[in-house]
Parts: structure tokens; C-alpha cells; sequence
């Protein structure tokens, strides 16, 4: 059964960029936020929710990649 998501080239890269969106939030809120002297945004202010908002982004990202990832017609690919 094929859906929408299939071999989709746009919905990958949507995918990987949400992926990558939610990995650079998860790592803001790790390291620049959690700093004693962060550089960007001062302050020990270590928000879970912001971090657990991050992570669900970076999970949301990696499952649209992987359902709309290019699929070759190679012979090993089909399915049996």
C-alpha cells in the first residue's frame, strides 16, 4: 500500500531539517542555556519543557525522514 509520504523528495527534506531544528534546540538548551556565562542568552535557566519540546521536534523530523526517504528500484529493495 502506498502512501502520500513514499518516496516523497520534498517531505525528506522537511524531515531533516525539523531533524535537525529539534537536535540544535536540544543542544541550546544542553549547552548555551545551562552555561554559568552562555554567550547568547546568559543564565543557569535550564527549561524542561523547552528541551522535551526540542526532542519531540528532532523525533517528528527523523520519522518524516525516514517514512519519505528516496527508495532506489534496485532489485534488493522490493519487497518479496
Amino acid at each position: 500500500m502506498q502512501s502520500s509520504l513514499d518516496n516523497n523528495p520534498m517531505a525528506f527534506w522537511a524531515g531533516l531539517v525539523l531533524a535537525f531544528l529539534g537536535l540544535g534546540g536540544a543542544i541550546f538548551y544542553l549547552l548555551v542555556r545551562t552555561a554559568s556565562e552562555g554567550l547568547i542568552l546568559p543564565g543557569p535557566v535550564f527549561r524542561l519543557k523547552h528541551f522535551v519540546l526540542s526532542l519531540v521536534i528532532l523525533a517528528a523530523g527523523a520519522v518524516l525522514a525516514s517514512f519519505a526517504r528516496p527508495r532506489g528500484s534496485s532489485p534488493g529493495s522490493e519487497p518479496r
